[in-house]
């Protein structure tokens, strides 16, 4: 059965996880970013109508992290199918293999420590291959009309970053694992590198999460970004995925589609409803901003809110 519940509710409830949650000072923020944002705390709502509310520290600047990987689903699944995309990023093997074998233990590539491979390997996808220059332009101006404005690249976070690459040899670990890339080792490790470099706020993290949940036209700016029927399996990769190491608990807890990054911030879906996101530097021992998360979690059982539930929601 549909279901309505108030704006004021939201605003109430967002208020009250904010005061709640605000004096929390477990964990510590990752070393990538010490001393950034010290103490601040955010949280942003985005509804699918355009409606907003933003409470807290809610235009502070944080490292995107792997968050900018919800941008890399949205310009993969422009360029190919979801059937492709699953098989050249290798989802399958565990599950029905989609149609491809499963490899043997010995031949599966080791891991590579320091960056995400995956997250490289999706980088790696972004056409035009071989341009990096043209696939940055294409990754800024796609985020720029997801958030309704343009992320900022930390040039001392992207420095450190890219030293750190230097310095774990990672370029050649692709090669000498056996991973497989679709484009330059090099330009993909930068071009991730500095996605994750970006700085964005809980207010353009929302508004990002709301145009997936607006079927890819942005609720703000009325700008249609991308195909509607997207959303549906851009909403599936991050469930599958989740926050950090927090993927399966959280989304058993919640039922809604979610991710974070080293950088504090936390991002929720909720398809046909909208967007809310919260913002806390200091991560918990699996890397999760455990503050913004903990907030977000008590705003969506307060309202009921749950991706899975049979009830659509509408906000009167």
């Amino acid at each position: 059965m549909d279901r309505t519940i108030r704006f004021t509710d939201i605003k109430a409830a967002m208020q009250e996880a904010y005061e709640h949650y605000k004096d929390d000072a477990s964990g510590a923020p990752s070393p990538k970013v010490a001393g950034m944002n010290e103490g601040m705390f955010g949280i942003s709502a985005r509804l699918a109508d355009g409606r907003k509310f933003d409470v807290g520290h809610t235009q502070a600047g944080f490292a995107m992290g792997a968050i900018c990987r919800l941008p890399i689903a949205v310009q993969l699944l422009t360029q190919m199918k979801v059937e492709d995309l699953v098989k050249k990023m290798g989802f399958g093997p565990k599950g029905c293999g989609c149609g491809y074998a499963v490899k043997p233990e010995a031949d599966k590539p080791k891991k590579i420590k320091g960056m995400h491979r995956h997250g490289v390997r999706a980088a790696s996808l972004i056409e035009p291959i071989g341009d990096s220059d043209g696939k940055m332009e294409i990754m800024s101006n796609l985020m720029t009309y997801l958030m309704g404005s343009s992320p900022i690249l930390d040039d001392k976070l992207y420095e450190a970053a890219t030293k750190a690459n230097e310095e774990k040899n990672i370029v050649n670990s692709y090669a000498d694992t056996g991973y497989e890339l679709y484009d330059d080792a090099g330009l993909s490790l930068d071009l991730y590198t500095r996605l994750r470099s970006m700085l964005v706020t809980t207010e353009q993290l929302a508004e990002m999460g709301a145009t997936v949940a607006a079927d890819g036209m942005n609720p703000v700016s009325r700008t249609v970004v991308f195909d509607g029927s997207l959303s549906a399996s851009i909403c599936a990769m991050m469930a599958a995925k989740g926050p950090k190491h927090a993927g399966k608990p959280w989304l058993i807890m919640t039922g809604v589609p979610a991710i974070s990054g080293f950088g504090g911030g936390f991002v929720t879906v909720v398809p046909g409803f909208g967007s809310i996101a919260a913002f806390s530097p200091n991560l918990n021992e699996m890397g999760v901003p455990a503050k913004a998360a903990m907030a977000i979690k008590e705003i969506l059982g307060k309202l009921e809110l749950n991706a899975f539930a049979s009830a659509r929601v509408t906000v009167e």
